[in-house]
């Protein structure tokens, strides 16, 4: 089955088109950005944070512009990554540069997820779509022709509790990692100080 049978694909706002300079007639955004992306997907414990960038765009276009929903994936086109939204993301203006999949109720967003980042079938599709290009870009009618293996609901709700799961595991060690480096090198540090008295 296509992506395109569970899901709406569609591409972020071109930035160019939408953005426009303070006024009263404008609102600022916050925009999700490859660093946002690359922060959630990170194991590392606190690369979140809270400055992003921001926009202006015109207080009449709001609701047509693609700002961010929990239960959406993206996609980076170049990075070839996706990132199932969470409550962190809502509100953000997504640019160009990501495609945005709305799933119906039949795809759990962490399912699909898990399925473009590390099944095999999907990685190679998306190797295979962007070979030979100049700049490894993916389109987005590639994307809603992506053959995706659509398991029961209980299924996909197992596969992505365990995504999910892992991926708060990989945090939490490289917190712990990192605190027991502080740990010894406050320890190392107080060793020191004894022997310089």
């Amino acid at each position: 089955m296509n992506l395109e049978q569970y899901a709406l694909v569609t591409q972020g706002a071109f930035l160019s088109r939408v953005q426009t300079l303070p006024s009263p007639e404008s609102v600022k955004l916050p925009l999700y950005t490859m660093r946002e992306m690359n922060e959630w997907l990170s194991p590392e414990p606190n690369a979140m944070t809270d400055d992003s960038q921001e926009v202006f765009v015109h207080r009449d276009r709001l609701k047509t512009l693609p700002i961010a929903k929990e239960g959406w994936v993206l996609i980076s086109l170049t990075g070839q990554k996706a990132v199932a939204m969470q409550k962190e993301h809502v509100g953000k203006l997504i640019p160009s540069n990501f495609a945005i999949i709305e799933p119906t109720e039949q795809l759990l967003p962490d399912y699909l997820e898990w399925f473009i980042n590390e099944h095999p079938d999907s990685k190679k599709q998306l190797r295979v779509a962007t070979q030979g290009s100049t700049i490894s870009a993916l389109s987005i009618q590639m994307l809603r022709t992506l053959e995706i293996n659509l398991p029961p609901m209980s299924v996909q709700v197992k596969i992505g509790k365990i995504h999910r799961l892992l991926h708060r595991k990989n945090r939490l060690l490289q917190e712990k990692l990192m605190l027991e480096h502080q740990y010894a090198k406050h320890i190392m540090m107080g060793y020191l100080k004894e022997e310089l008295k």
